[in-house]
């Protein structure tokens, strides 16, 4: 079902601003609301499903991880996934990418406490254009889809970052793993000139969908673009949730707010 679903990444300022490491991050500013008190601002606002970025948690303890999870719950909210916004699982020296592919296994064990239907994983920081990069990559994605379906969790990787810049290498990912692992497909990553044949490439086998737009020097929203890959996913079957993104100066809930307006009607059918 095509739904509307927030990203964690959206709220960063009222989170605190938490350090985006390897680790639980740790505020940097005072924050406006706690990540357990999102769910509920969330429900307010009418979007009902919740992507988390892993370093807005503040520890991995089983404590912790139950009250987040318990906030989601009492909100009624899905948590679609964990964004695990760390480990490079391309790397080419064979003792960092294990200790790289083991590090994103831990947060994989973290998505499942906190009850996450999915994880996405990114491919890696290597070139696009390193073919053995992508190999492994492919092959360590694999590794971690099987560790994760263990959990209950299914793997999506995404077009993020440069090893997964191009819409060939994506499909390639996922081709070599034959269905064990999904896509995350974000309108706005994709370079600018490429970025609707792009997104079209690949929208048959996206799994959710960021939606995170371009905006004028004066801060419109330029919709042509969000408006053709938005039409491109539905005309690919798309049934997952659209995930507003929006990390602009201002409020930031009247941005998230400007893309609900904007995406919702494509949640309808």
């Amino acid at each position: 079902m095509r739904r509307l679903a927030l990203t964690s990444w959206s709220m960063h300022r009222y989170l605190g601003a938490p350090t985006i490491g390897r680790g639980p991050g740790v505020a940097t500013t005072p924050a406006v609301f706690s990540l357990a008190e999102l769910p509920g601002r969330m429900r307010h606002a009418g979007i009902g499903t919740l992507e988390i970025c892993h370093f807005h948690l503040t520890s991995t303890d089983a404590a912790y991880l139950a009250q987040v999870r318990g906030a989601i719950g009492a909100a009624g909210i899905e948590l679609f996934s964990l964004l695990i916004d760390t480990g490079d699982i391309s790397a080419a020296d064979p003792a960092t990418q294990a200790a790289e592919e083991q590090l994103v296994a831990g947060w994989i064990d973290v998505a499942a406490q906190l009850g996450a239907g999915h994880v996405r994983v990114i491919a890696g920081d290597s070139a696009a254009d390193d073919a053995a990069a992508v190999a492994r990559s492919a092959t360590a994605l694999g590794r971690l889809a099987g560790y994760a379906q263990q959990r209950g969790v299914r793997v999506l990787t995404e077009n993020f970052k440069s090893l997964a810049s191009t819409s060939a290498n994506c499909l390639q990912l996922l081709d070599t793993n034959g269905g064990a692992v999904g896509l995350c497909a974000d309108i706005g990553n994709f370079p600018a000139a490429q970025r609707i044949d792009e997104f079209r490439r690949v929208a048959s086998h996206a799994e959710s969908v960021h939606v995170k737009a371009s905006y004028t020097a004066d801060g419109q929203l330029q919709a042509e673009d969000v408006r053709a890959c938005l039409e491109a996913s539905v005309a690919a079957g798309f049934g997952g949730p659209y995930t507003l993104v929006y990390d602009r100066p201002g409020d930031s809930w009247a941005g998230v707010a400007e893309l609900q307006r904007f995406v919702g009607p494509y949640c309808a059918g």
